[in-house]
């Protein structure tokens, strides 16, 4: 696959490219750098037509050592196909895929010939090679040796596109390929299609999924192995997946339809292990997961009203079973039994949801939308997660075009939610929470070269438990907000434009006391954002700004480090030199303030672009401390809360597109 690979890169110099697209990118964030790359390349050799598309991730983590820990990925595709006679044509087509994280090595390359059995329907068997290389079994001398397994490999292909067969629009589209790479095995399945049919007005579609996968992995010895005689051990993992869905809409009456929609899943997942020692304890599952969703009901469409109400339900059910708990130690199957039991579970849904948009004047406008939804989550003993939820939501939006230079909307949300939890255990926890906000804003835009929005925000959340075991406090809890946003775009001259945004956000946190619909605060926290950017430029575009973001919220134990100072206000040191430092916990209001420069610059030339993104992120944490302080040193414990922090923080952001 390798040399393959050179020769095609040899062989640029002497092709007819016809599309070649190349995206490089780079992203410095607080704590991660990011190289991405992709190349996607397609040419003709002779009579031979070859595409190529590679894609790089790479992955920088700096560790709290200030050490590096990179995790790299490389997937590259080839595709190349030549006409062989009318109804003949040969395929080779190859995957390279590297993970550098889990030291894994994936290669395959296969080559078939294409036979069309119409014009719109092929058969393709392949037949080829896989390699994969990947880590062993540890070593009793702790190394990871790197095992090379390497097979035949053979499958096939079918396709059908836009086949008429009675009245029917047929596609099916379907590979499969299994792999013999000793001592492991593997296979990969895929069979779609779709069939659709209308009947006048009326419309019938089907779509139909089925899939099916192995994949093979060598397990380190656990804790339960470590005194057992090591082996090869492989983990065998196979998934079966079905999705079936079906829609139907049929015409009633002048613009109202009748929808019906059904969606089936099916997915099966068994883990066996192979090559085991005799004395090795393992664990085999089986994983079964089924769920049914369908949609009944009707929609309306007019000129200036639209409207839609909708039946929904949902059935699933998921199932873990241990299959060799007979091989295992009577303690060690009940434990891993009753382990999978506590994740199974059976659930349905009941909802009902509906929309509606109306142009109720000229220039007004007016949007409904509403849903209820009924669930109730049933699991095993063993879990006491059952429980049942109601939930209601509506909205109301209004759109007023006062005239052709300013606009105004409001949006009213309201949401009611109440969970129930059946067992006596977690039966403490059952909640309703409330929640409404209301969101009014304007556009204007006086000129052509101006545009502002106003927006605010009120929001109110209450959650109110419903009861209280003795002997505890009540976790009635209330959240109130105020939000306020703003935003100009101003063209100051040709090519030239200023942005400039702003927010302030007010939220404040509370122990509820429903009765009485009084509060407690407990804490605030307060957000200012505001930025600054001025762009110029054509095809080649620049721009500089100034971004600033502040935060101030209650902590009821800020730890505050200070030097120690003696009597007479002199900072104590240790034989070395080095000072003594003390600290100090107490509550306080915690300050966070961002800001710093931002520069951006972007050139386009047709489908190729360069864009640029540098801010610099200067930080600074600091602390207001409340309650009392030690006499000695409370002006230093203050003076340092004050002082508190500060960081600088470099970020990129990179991308660049060559299309040739």
């Amino acid at each position: 696959m390798c040399r393959l690979a050179l020769i095609l890169a040899a062989g640029l110099a002497v092709t007819t490219l016809k599309a070649q697209v190349v995206r490089t990118g780079f992203e410095r964030d607080v704590n991660r750098y990011r190289w991405t790359s992709s190349a996607t390349v397609a040419m003709t050799v002779q009579r031979w037509k070859l595409v190529v598309d590679n894609r790089f991730v790479s992955d920088a983590y700096v560790q709290f050592d200030n050490r590096l820990r990179f995790r790299d990925e490389n997937i590259l595709r080839l595709h190349a196909q030549r006409p062989v006679s009318r109804f003949l044509a040969a395929h080779v087509r190859g995957h390279m895929d590297w993970f550098g994280l889990s030291r894994a090595f994936s290669q395959g390359l296969y080559a078939g010939l294409r036979a069309a059995i119409s014009p719109a329907a092929f058969v393709e068997p392949v037949i080829g090679a896989a390699a994969d290389r990947r880590p062993g079994l540890v070593q009793e001398d702790g190394t990871l040796p790197q095992r090379l397994d390497v097979g035949p490999a053979f499958g096939a292909r079918v396709g059908a596109q836009r086949v008429a067969s009675e009245g029917y629009q047929l596609s099916l589209e379907g590979e499969a390929v299994w792999q013999q790479i000793t001592p492991r095995r593997g296979h990969a399945v895929q069979l779609s299609s779709r069939a659709q049919r209308q009947f006048g007005d009326a419309e019938l579609s089907t779509d139909l999924r089925i899939a099916s996968r192995r994949r093979d992995n060598y397990q380190s010895a656990s804790f339960l192995n470590r005194n057992v005689e090591r082996g090869e051990t492989i983990e065998a993992t196979v998934s079966d997946t079905l999705d079936a869905a079906l829609s139907i809409s049929v015409p009633l009456y002048r613009g109202l339809r009748l929808l019906t929609q059904a969606d089936l899943r099916v997915n099966r997942r068994r883990i066996r292990t192979n090559r085991a020692p005799e004395a090795t304890l393992f664990f085999d599952t089986n994983f079964n997961r089924r769920a049914l969703d369908a949609e009944f009901g009707v929609v309306y469409e007019a000129a200036s009203v639209a409207a839609q109400l909708l039946v929904e339900t949902t059935a699933a059910t998921e199932q873990r079973r241990l299959t060799n708990g007979a091989m295992l130690p009577p303690a060690e199957a009940a434990q891993k039994s009753n382990l999978l039991l506590q994740a199974d579970f059976n659930e349905g849904v009941f909802g009902l949801r509906g929309s509606a948009r109306a142009i109720v004047l000229p220039g007004l406008s007016i949007a409904l939308t509403g849903a209820s939804r009924i669930v109730r989550h049933d699991t095993h003993e063993a879990n006491p997660d059952d429980r049942d939820e109601v939930y209601h939501q509506g909205e109301v939006g209004l759109l007023w075009q006062m005239s052709r230079y300013l606009q105004a909307e409001m949006r009213l949300f309201g949401s009611w939610y109440h969970a129930v939890y059946l067992q006596a255990e977690r039966s403490a926890e059952n909640n309703v929470q409330r929640s409404l906000r209301l969101r009014p804003g304007i556009r204007w835009e006086p000129a052509r070269d101006t545009r502002v929005r106003i927006a605010s925000e009120v929001r109110a959340t209450y959650t109110v438990d419903d009861f209280v075991l003795p002997g505890r406090r009540p976790t009635d809890q209330s959240a109130r907000e105020i939000r306020i946003e703003a935003e100009l775009e101003q063209r100051l001259w040709q090519d030239t434009d200023m942005r400039l945004t702003g927010s302030y956000a007010d939220l404040h946190l509370g122990r509820l006391l429903w009765d009485s619909f009084a509060e407690i605060p407990f804490d605030t926290l307060r957000t200012y954002n505001a930025g600054f950017r001025m762009e110029t430029g054509r095809r080649l575009r620049a721009g500089i700004g100034w971004r600033l973001y502040l935060r101030s919220d209650y902590d009821r134990a800020v730890t505050v480090r200070y030097s120690r100072v003696d009597a007479s206000g002199d900072t104590q040191r240790d034989e070395e030199g080095r000072e003594l430092m003390s600290a100090v916990t107490r509550p306080g209001r915690r300050w966070i303030r961002q800001m710093g420069p931002t520069a951006v610059i972007t050139w386009q030339r047709g489908p190729s672009m360069l864009r640029l993104d540098a801010w610099a992120n200067m930080q600074r944490v600091y602390h207001r401390l409340y309650g009392d302080l030690p006499e000695a040193s409370a002006d230093h414990i203050r003076a340092s809360a004050r002082k508190g922090t500060r960081r600088l923080t470099p970020m990129m952001t990179l991308t660049v597109i060559w299309s040739l």
